[in-house]
């Protein structure tokens, strides 16, 4: 029989230099769950492994622009650095920029300075697109395949999403080796106008995992941590893919949350009614409003 996670047990007083203990606690080598899952901590999913080789498909195939479309927390951001390796590996040139509240000028250097083209600090957007377009063009005529990878693209502004068309026209030759994947939740992909929608070669769906994927990924990053025996009991498997639908960074944080709380309360091994307790400190308080 495992203890209950004490109720009175709090974020502040588990935090404060637990994880060290946690880990002799637990017989593990490094501690398992950070945040999200990282990209060379990737549980090898269908859904994963197929978005993948559309990116591959996109990139070999010499088309102008896909799509990775999917929820808050499925996976999106892991999936395009995962392709950034692969492609690298393949020996593409690859630039990968965040477009989280960045202007239409620092998209262009962000874009001229993963192409190589050291751009200046003070370089004006017109100067900034000439070194871009001549940077395409060289790769192409050097027979290299580009990939522009573009995280939350659908945080972007209409300045920006109209530059996202003006990079996919950048080079009009028929030979041209250059693709642009675009990663956005589809409620902000629906917003986007006709003309960067009607680029798009392909939509790449990625969904949150099932419950096997998540029982996966938990075993796999214990194994991987150092752990043998079996920490998570199954009705808290069950219980931790029922309270986040598979939700891979969800998952993440429910899990480490539920670990270095029980391992501070000294229990043994985990349990369902464990991990609905560390639901509960987690969750908020109420549903947010928009502001």
């Amino acid at each position: 029989m495992t203890k209950a996670l004490t109720p009175t047990l709090t974020l502040r007083g588990i935090m404060e230099d637990k994880r060290s203990l946690s880990l002799v606690h637990w017989g593990l080598e490094r501690w398992p769950f950070r945040g999200t899952p990282r990209v060379d901590q990737l549980y090898p999913t269908a859904g994963l492994t197929e978005a993948l080789a559309r990116i591959d498909y996109l990139v070999d195939g010499r088309r102008r622009m896909g799509v990775i479309l999917g929820e808050s927390g499925v996976g999106k951001s892991v999936a395009l650095q995962s392709a950034a390796r692969q492609l690298e590996r393949q020996g593409r040139a690859v630039v990968a920029v965040d477009a989280t509240a960045v202007t239409a000028r620092e998209m262009a250097w962000l874009v001229a300075c993963g192409l190589g083209a050291g751009p200046h600090e003070d370089a004006d957007v017109a100067k900034l697109w000439r070194q871009i377009a001549d940077r395409v063009v060289e790769n192409r005529l050097q027979q290299r395949h580009t990939a522009l990878l573009v995280d939350e693209a659908g945080q972007a502004g209409p300045d920006v999403i109209s530059q996202f068309v003006r990079l996919a026209r950048l080079d009009p030759s028929p030979s041209a080796r250059w693709t642009i994947v675009l990663a956005a939740e589809p409620e902000q992909a629906a917003r986007w106008g006709r003309a960067l929608r009607n680029l798009v070669d392909l939509r790449i769906d990625l969904m949150a995992w099932n419950a096997d994927d998540t029982i996966g990924y938990i075993q796999m990053a214990l194994l991987d941590a150092g752990r043998m025996e079996p920490l998570f009991e199954d009705d808290a498997l069950t219980a931790l893919y029922r309270l986040t639908q598979g939700v891979p960074r969800q998952v993440v944080r429910l899990a480490d949350f539920a670990l270095l709380a029980s391992a501070a309360a000294g229990m043994t091994t985990i349990d369902a009614v464990t991990i609905e307790a560390a639901h509960d400190e987690l969750a908020w308080p109420i549903e947010a409003a928009a502001y």
